[in-house]
């Protein structure tokens, strides 16, 4: 059996395995509204509970995402109010710091030894 040869017979296997589900295709008429081939359509039940389970379990994922990532930034944002306070006390505390310095610095502490005195 050459190549060609087989692949024939694997193409005529295919449409034949096809041929029944073109059998469930309906054709309509040019006058058939919209409205009347919606009315025709229906899911199949076992298709249409697996995609409300799916649809539930992915909105229940949704869900907790959305309340674990509230609780995740709302956590975030405490820290970094807490890291601000520290940081603003420490910045107060060296402002505090230099200022004591500064005005030490500033203050007279009496007449030098070594300039002359007047007459």
């Amino acid at each position: 059996m050459t190549i060609q040869t087989a692949l024939s017979a694997l193409l005529a296997l295919g449409v034949l395995g096809a041929a029944p589900s073109f059998a469930d295709t309906d054709v309509i008429d040019e006058e058939t509204t919209p409205e009347e081939v919606m009315e025709q359509i229906a899911l199949p039940e076992d298709v249409s509970k697996t995609a409300l389970e799916a649809s539930a379990q992915g909105l229940e994922t949704a869900n907790e995402a959305r309340r674990d990532g509230r609780a995740f930034g709302q956590s975030q944002a405490e820290r970094a109010r807490e890291d601000g306070r520290a940081m603003g006390a420490q910045r107060a505390e060296a402002a505090r710091e230099r200022a004591e310095a500064a005005r030490d610095q500033a203050q007279p502490r009496g007449r030098p030894d070594n300039v002359p005195r007047p007459n």
